[in-house]
């Protein structure tokens, strides 16, 4: 029978013999007959312990991924080492140990790249670093919320400006993924009729779609999207006068909003965000012509272009 032994740290090769010896007595404890134990296997066990113990401690093999095989004392090393010189070092350092009746080698010589490339697979990986546990942290957060500065530019009928709406985000990874959309505005409303604004109107849209995300999984993202929902609307006049052509309500509308976002970790709780997009809506706006309401389409399609903060909550 052939036993291997490989430890992944160094420091636990002196503990080695106790843990083959008490594993060995485990398996004998509740048994109704005795277990037969080849002769030789617990000196094997031994030995093979003794043997990794001085190939790790020794200064020029023990970053070496050396595995030892030892059948009735005779022992089989096999691994990648750096030169011809550790093969013979390490054949006469285990020779000398006590017990060790022939050494056999299967060490293979590569390049000290190829060596530490193989023996990194079989270390603790670093710990990371202050940078990458920041990182880790804002990639584990997927829900943010705060605010963001809107500027607007609408079509005919509705006057620019700049107003302040929620901001939300939902999900870090790249890929396809749900987005949420609002892009609320004030708006003063005239018509060619009456050239003066007649009041203002209010458009709350309240949008979700699906969004496709090209991100470096550290600090920045971007998104492409594309969300519709309702707009909820709402009109109030300047001043209660009756005239020809007078808007007095707004309806709601359904809204349809392209777009693409940029996110920028600042830490790993806030973010950065710049939007541009297009709001589509066409609400039906109520008149006062000829003595009687009338019902005509309102054309509020607007470009969006964004700027806020938020807040990363989960």
């Amino acid at each position: 029978m052939t036993r291997v032994y490989r430890w992944l740290n160094p420091t636990k090769a002196s503990g080695g013999a106790c843990i083959v010896l008490a594993v060995i007595a485990a398996t004998t404890v509740g048994c109704d007959r005795p277990i037969q134990i080849q002769p030789g296997v617990i000196e094997d066990a031994q030995l093979g312990v003794r043997i990794k113990t001085a190939l790790v401690n020794d200064a020029q093999l023990g970053p070496r991924p050396i595995e030892v095989r030892v059948t009735r004392s005779v022992v089989t090393l096999s691994g990648l080492v750096t030169s011809t010189a550790e093969v013979a070092r390490a054949i006469d350092l285990v020779r000398a140990l006590p017990g060790v009746a022939e050494v056999r080698s299967e060490l293979v010589v590569r390049a000290p790249s190829e060596t530490v490339a193989g023996n990194a697979a079989t270390r603790d990986p670093p710990a990371p670093t202050g940078a990458e546990r920041e990182v880790s942290a804002s990639r584990r957060r997927r829900f943010a919320i705060g605010a963001s500065v809107n500027a607007r530019r609408p079509a005919n009928g509705l006057v620019s400006g700049t107003t302040v709406g929620p901001l939300f985000r939902l999900g870090t990874g790249r890929g396809l993924g749900l987005t949420l959309g609002f892009g609320w505005f004030d708006a003063d409303l005239s018509t060619g009729a009456s050239p003066e604004a007649q009041g203002r109107m209010t458009i709350r849209p309240v949008m979700g779609g699906a969004s496709y995300t090209i991100t470096d999984q550290a600090r920045w993202a971007m998104s492409l999207s594309m969300v519709g929902g309702m707009a909820f609307n709402s009109f109030a006049l300047e001043e209660l006068v009756s005239r020809e052509g007078l808007a007095v309500e707004v309806d709601n509308s359904l809204a349809v909003r392209p777009g693409v976002s940029l996110w920028f970790d600042l830490n790993s709780r806030a973010a950065f965000n710049v939007f541009a997009g297009y709001l589509v809506t066409r609400p039906q706006a109520i008149f006062l012509e000829s003595g009687r309401f009338t019902r005509h389409p309102l054309r509020a399609d607007t470009a969006v272009f964004n700027i806020g903060l938020a807040y990363k909550v989960f």
